[in-house]
């Protein structure tokens, strides 16, 4: 089994915005049997984290296998919320977005 997590680097005090957009497009894509239902969470500075870890959001969620998105016949689900939560990301210091894969045991 696979944790997959897409991380996003949010503006300073926008991780609870981009973390209920972020909630929106997990659901487009459990609806749409893409994948796993995902967890959200944040840490937007009101907690104990490492500063590198401060405005983040996370999306986790489990898989069987590792397929690519652009296998043929994947339907990619459309939402409004990918292009608010562009307006969101901070683009300062590098990538706004990056996707992490573990392996479970």
């Amino acid at each position: 089994m696979y944790h997959i997590r897409r991380v996003w680097k949010v503006n300073s005090g926008q991780a609870r915005n981009a973390a209920k957009l972020v909630k929106e497009i997990a659901t487009d894509y459990s609806n749409a049997g893409q994948r796993s239902e995902s967890i959200i969470y944040f840490n937007g500075g009101t907690l104990p984290s490492p500063r590198e870890d401060l405005n983040r959001v996370y999306m986790q969620w489990t898989a069987e296998v590792i397929d690519s998105p652009y296998r043929e016949g994947n339907k990619i689900p459309s939402s409004s919320a990918y292009s608010k939560l562009q307006e969101l990301l901070d683009n300062s210091d590098g990538p706004s977005s990056w996707v992490e894969f573990w392996e479970g045991i």
